[in-house]
């Protein structure tokens, strides 16, 4: 885990920018950021056969359409039922729900079904946006006691889905940088698809200025978004009958998702921590390929590790697109005469001489325990992945498995079929090991028997 072990560009502080700018436009288009949307491989454990998801979609669900909910402090454009969202922003919290078309629309379910469960395609599979539709707006002042009529309308139509729902969970997306609300939700849509229909989806929509040269204003904007989307987490935690409100951070969503967690961390309202953290109900939040500061993180965590269900990480040393994420951040440091010992190493491509003695010992400990998971993304083992790939989260069957476990079952790496491994410094590893597909298909049975014997109730995901 140290800058030595990385090609002597990754570690070059003092770049030209347009030479620089170049290759991190090459990298990000590798990384997986193009404008269109294409729908995922099927992930491992439903190509396979051990999962079949879509063997309990609702009849009013089986269709080409998926619907997904949003909130977003984006500026709105249009009217409200055929919304569009532009990148200025303000602290309001506008939420409604979005519709996305897999391929022109034509297929039937059964052709859906058959396609969703493939695991290489005859071809590629577009997804596109088919309907927005604002239905409420939690404004800056709106206090959280009483809701506006309009909003209590969408909370309790929202919490009549959940209850339907046999996962009771809510799942919150927070995208990455370099993207427009369409594509987000798109993203959104595939994984709630991938759940058989059966997860609450709600893609929190943070205001990217959608261009690679302008990550910068990116951060800027993620920076001011920290009040708009700590109030929607509270809004979920207060209003929602959600189990669970579980969160899935992409890349530089990360940000958004720590700084507001380390808000919430730092509430000293409720001095009885554990009821305090019953109120906000946070599950498990999946950390994929983040993209921000690993030595702020870790400081971070130290404030919401007790309000938190679960932490997993999930890191490529050789993610190039975090590579010149990290150059990016040294360089505006030093334009900004900021005095700093650090490398701005990223989370998701980890240095630990970048954090304290103290820090590092501290973190390493708590890799040993039982709610704070790390995962090695190697690219040469597992299967389809490219050596400096940044979107593995959904381009790897294997890593879209271990997501939709993580999140939908609250299952433990062991649990989910990961092998395990002490790294140099001591810290435990979690990995995907060569027979994994193995693996995790004993995982899901075992994991289907866990909850007929806890509830009586049929498994939570599907079995084949």
């Amino acid at each position: 885990m140290s800058m030595k072990q990385f090609p002597e560009i990754f570690c070059n502080t003092s770049p030209n920018y347009f030479f620089y700018l170049l290759l991190l436009v090459s990298a990000m288009m590798v990384g997986g950021c193009s404008k269109t949307v294409y729908m995922m491989p099927a992930p491992a454990a439903i190509s396979s056969g051990d999962l079949d998801p879509f063997a309990d979609t609702p009849e009013e669900e089986q269709s080409s359409n998926i619907i997904v909910g949003y909130a977003t402090n984006r500026t709105p454009a249009g009217a409200k039922k055929a919304r569009f969202y532009t990148r200025d922003f303000d602290q309001d919290v506008r939420i409604g729900t979005a519709q996305v078309r897999i391929g022109d629309g034509e297929k039937t379910w059964d052709e859906i079904r058959e396609m969703s469960r493939e695991g290489v395609r005859k071809e590629q599979v577009i997804l596109s946006m088919d309907h927005v539709e604002e239905l409420a707006v939690l404004e800056e002042d709106d206090s959280l006691d009483s809701l506006p009529p309009e909003l209590q309308k969408i909370i309790d139509n929202f919490n009549r889905y959940i209850e339907k729902s046999p996962l009771k969970d809510v799942t919150v997306y927070v995208h990455g940088a370099n993207n427009n609300f369409t594509r987000t939700a798109a993203q959104a849509a595939q994984y709630r698809h991938f759940t058989g229909r059966q997860a609450v989806v709600i893609l929190y929509s943070w205001p990217s200025a959608e261009s690679i040269a302008r990550y910068g204003t990116d951060i800027y904007n993620i920076k001011q978004t920290v009040p708009a989307f700590v109030r929607f987490i509270r809004l979920l935690a207060k209003h929602s009958v959600a189990r669970k409100i579980n969160i899935l951070a992409y890349s530089a969503g990360s940000t958004l998702t720590t700084e507001a967690l380390t808000v919430l961390g730092q509430d000293t309202s409720n001095p009885d921590r554990q009821a305090y953290k019953d109120s906000l109900r946070i599950g498990s939040v999946y950390f994929a390929a983040p993209d921000t500061d690993f030595d702020a993180w870790v400081h971070q965590y130290r404030t919401y590790q007790d309000i938190v269900d679960r932490v997993t990480v999930t890191m490529n040393q050789n993610d190039s697109v975090l590579a010149f994420a990290q150059n990016d951040h040294l360089v505006r440091a030093k334009q900004l005469s900021e005095h700093e010992t650090s490398t701005k190493s990223r989370l998701g491509r980890p240095d630990l001489e970048d954090i304290s003695k103290e820090d590092a010992e501290w973190i390493i400990e708590k890799t040993l325990s039982a709610n704070f998971d790390v995962i090695d993304i190697d690219p040469f083992a597992i299967p389809g992945l490219g050596k400096g790939d940044h979107d593995f989260w959904y381009k790897s069957p294997w890593v879209s498995t271990d997501a939709l476990l993580a999140i939908n079952l609250d299952a433990s790496p062991s649990e989910r079929g990961l092998a395990e491994r002490k790294g140099e410094s001591g810290a435990r590893i979690w990995y995907f090991p060569s027979d994994y597909e193995q693996r995790v298909a004993q995982a899901i049975r075992k994991l289907n028997e866990k909850y007929e014997r806890l509830t009586a109730a049929p498994p939570r995901l599907s079995g084949s």
